[in-house]
Formats: structure tokens, sequence, C-alpha cells
């Protein structure tokens, strides 16, 4: 073998070994891309209720469509483990999470992952820690089930909405169910979760046009779909406990489910859907309640956990609160105190007990009105809620208060 020869196959050699070692290494960094519950098999991926994990559209700026793939590059120093299920779209990123010994959250951890078992097998339920991907199996879980409680008590189900946006033809305004098929939207909802507050303030400069540290909720109208984003560590709004995190998504995931119903064209009355998205939270634990504020206006919060035992006391004790007639004209967030927060959750709480068909009967007054020509109607929203509320609970402003503190004092607990 001559001497330039010989050169040449060591260098292709040491070029080849080179390029080895970087797709190794490349190989070790992408390695957790791959789902250890089901190890991305697509089998396995479906019997779980997933469609994909990507890449998949997450949105729009302006009226370009953006991808996961669009906005991982930009968040490209952290890892968003990506899951389309039926109705939602998940990014989430957050580092493992020690199951505490505390027994109510063990008891709940236990009970849910012991179900999330049945489609993901490898689960172990008793398990003393929440890896990221197993994190993101339990968000993707929880708001499927939100999803389909909510359908529940709305009434419907995946084929009571139109199911070709396309296809979509005006009729009868009582037959309206929305533009989509997810419970109405043209679009799946939208989930984003991230550990740092300087990421997700990333995100939301770039794709949502928004300088905020609060968690968001946001309609992108040229695809017709909802998101709700949110960091998991902030002073303000510390939801690293995995319980917490789980009260924030059902008061906001929910109010997003509540105004996508039938298509979001406008908003609804401040008290039902604040109330609604309380309700939510609370059915999943009262410790770590969420809410909604106004720019520049913060909310008036407090850390209380038991505010049925705190609604019949303020009612005996005679504390300030808005009466009914006040709240049903409330259109921002502005004026709500705390003892007005905790009474719009008693009064949901109050129309919920009486069951789901009242409810559904009442929200479609309110949710989804259109004129003959199907264009979206909120005029007298006040008078809607007033005429909903006769035709399905036999209630008027004026005597609701009087029915609903009936309600507190033979239901509530007083501690």
């Amino acid at each position: 073998m001559n001497r330039d020869l010989a050169l040449l196959l060591t260098s292709v050699l040491a070029a080849f070994l080179a390029g080895s070692g970087n797709l190794s290494a490349q190989k070790r960094r992408d390695k957790w891309k791959i789902d250890p519950y089901t190890d991305n098999k697509p089998a396995l991926m479906a019997a779980a209720g997933y469609r994909n994990y990507g890449p998949f559209e997450f949105g729009a700026m302006a009226a370009d469509r953006v991808s996961s793939e669009d906005i991982a590059a930009t968040l490209e120093y952290v890892d968003i483990i990506w899951m389309e299920t039926a109705h939602f779209r998940i990014g989430v990123q957050l580092p493992q999470w020690s199951v505490p010994t505390e027994a109510a959250t063990k008891k709940k951890l236990r009970a849910e992952l012991t179900e999330l078992k049945k489609v993901l097998p490898k689960v172990n339920p008793k398990t003393r820690r929440l890896d990221p991907w197993l994190r993101a199996h339990l968000i993707a879980f929880r708001m499927e089930k939100l999803y389909a409680e909510t359908m529940a008590l709305f009434g419907v189900d995946d084929a009571s909405f139109p199911q070709d946006p396309a296809k979509v033809m005006i009729g009868p305004k009582e037959s309206y169910m929305g533009y989509g098929p997810y419970l109405g939207m043209r679009d799946k909802f939208l989930l984003l979760v991230v550990e740092k507050a300087s990421t997700y303030q990333q995100y939301l400069k770039k794709y949502v046009g928004r300088d905020s540290k609060w968690p968001q909720r946001w309609h992108f109208t040229d695809v017709s779909s909802l998101l709700f984003a949110c960091p998991t560590e902030s002073d303000d709004f510390p939801l690293k406990h995995d319980t917490a995190l789980h009260c924030t998504l059902a008061f906001n995931v929910s109010q997003n489910l509540l105004d996508g119903f039938r298509y979001y064209a406008y908003d609804l009355p401040v008290w039902i859907k604040e109330g609604f998205g309380h309700w939510n939270s609370r059915r999943v634990d009262g410790r770590w309640a969420s809410f909604d504020q106004n720019e520049g206006s913060v909310a008036d919060m407090k850390r209380l956990s038991k505010w049925r035992p705190y609604a019949k006391n303020t009612l005996s004790k005679v504390k300030k609160y808005a009466p009914f007639p006040t709240v049903a004209g409330w259109r921002d967030f502005g004026s709500i105190t705390f003892n007005d927060h905790v009474m719009i959750f008693s009064r949901v709480d109050f129309l919920m007990s009486q069951g789901p068909k009242k409810w559904q009967a009442f929200l479609r007054t309110v949710k989804g009105r259109v004129d003959d020509q199907w264009r979206p109607d909120q005029r007298d929203l006040v008078g809607a809620t007033r005429e909903g509320l006769k035709r399905a609970y036999g209630l008027s402003f004026l005597n609701f208060d009087e029915r609903w503190k009936a309600w507190v004092k033979d239901t509530y607990p007083s501690k």
C-alpha cells in the first residue's frame, strides 16, 4: 500500500469514527424523546389514547399556522414532551417530582395511576417519583377525563357536533352546535405547561403576543382553537405541587371547554365562567384556588381551603358580598372580592346540585346564542341569564339568593 492511499484510508476511518461518535452522542441526547411507557410504539400509543407525539399544529401567528416543531426550536434549551389525544394537543416540560408522604396526595395519585395503568401497563401506581413522561401522561389523562365529564354535564357527545367544519349548514337556530367537532370549535384544545417562568414568557411573547407572568387562556381565532398555558415555578402562583397544578388546569381548561361549547363567539357573564372554574377546581382539591383578574388589577386572593363552611358562616355573620342582581351584571373581574369568589362558586354549586338536565337547559339559553342567520348573538346576556334561570330552575333575580341561602344553610357544614 503506498503512502498516499494509507493516508486516505486513515482519514476516511477517522471521519467514520467521528461520525459514529456524533450519531451516538445525538442518540443519547434524544433519549428523552422515547416514552418509557409506550416505547413510542404506535399500537401501544393508540391503546393509551394518543394520536401521536408530534409534530402537529399548535396555534397560529396571524394567518400562519404554528407547529410544535416551531415552538421546540424557539425553546430549544428545554425538552418539551408533545402529545396529541382525541381532543387535546399538549406540550409538557416538567421536572421529576417526588410523591410526598402526605396521605391525601398519595391516595389521590395512587387512584389516578391505577386508572392510568389500565392503558399504560408499565405504570407503577405505588411509585414514589413522577418522572417527566409520567407527569405528561397524568396531565393528558386528567384533561381527557375532564373533557368527558364536561360532555356528560352538558348532555352531549362527540357526535353532537359538526364533524366537518366545511360542511356546516345553516338551519333552525335551536340546532346550532358550533362549527367543528371539538365541543363546537374547529380545532382541538391546546395546553402548554412548562417549568420556568422565563420559558413561559418567551413562548407567550413570540406566539401569543403578550408579556405577562400570569397563566393565560387564549383564543387563536384564525384556527378556532383555545389555549391554556402556564409555568409552574412562580412566587405569585406556585404550582410545583402536582395537585396544585391539577387544580389550576381544572379551573382554566374547564373555562376553555365552557367557552368552546357551541363555538366561542362571545364571553359569558363573569359569574358563570368564574363559578364554573371554581366548581371544577374544587372537585379536585380545595387547597389551591385560582382567580381570574384584569390587566393591572390583582385579584383578591386568600389561601383558604374550606369554602363551603366559609360561605355558610358568611351568610350567618352578614359579611359583605354582592347580591345576585349585581353579580348577574358583572362584565369583568375588577370588582370581585374574595367573598364574591366564594359566593359565585357556591351559587354555581347550588345550580349543579339541581341535576344536569336543569344546568343543560340553562346553559343552552346563554351559550351559543345565534340569530336566524346563525350569526353570534350576544345582545342582552343579562336578559338571557334571567330567561335561562326562570326556564330551567324557576328562579328570578330577586328570589335566587333566597333559595340559594336556604340550600347553603341546609347543605353546607359549619366547619
